[in-house]
């Protein structure tokens, strides 16, 4: 977590920024849902239902395996990318350090 107002912001408060927001429209979304089904209960029994009928038509097995897949396939780059970002935000960190912190043993020619 960023404690100096005039450094980078972290790459885990950029993470934890874009997680906050995406909960908070997902709890907005299911309070608009819940509004919904309220409002027309027979209706939202019978688009259930029909999600119901569709979804045992479709082959979920073979979409949750390709998704499993493509998962496994881009997590490796993903990760290594996350760890190259942590890494710059290292180097940044201990070069802004560096750059301001006096010299312990100054040479004197």
């Amino acid at each position: 977590m960023t404690t100096d107002p005039n450094s980078p912001p972290s790459v885990e408060d950029g993470l934890r920024s874009v997680l906050h927001s995406g909960k908070e429209k997902a709890y907005d979304c299911l309070e608009k849902w819940e509004d919904c089904v309220r409002r027309h209960p027979v209706e939202s029994v019978l688009g259930a239902v029909a999600a119901g009928c569709l979804l045992h038509r479709l082959p979920v097995r073979s979409i949750l395996v390709t998704k499993v897949k493509i998962i496994s396939a881009l997590a490796p780059p993903a990760l290594f990318a996350y760890g190259a970002a942590k890494l710059v935000e290292l180097l940044q960190r201990k070069a802004a350090n560096s750059a301001y912190a006096p010299d312990e043993n100054p040479r004197e020619y």
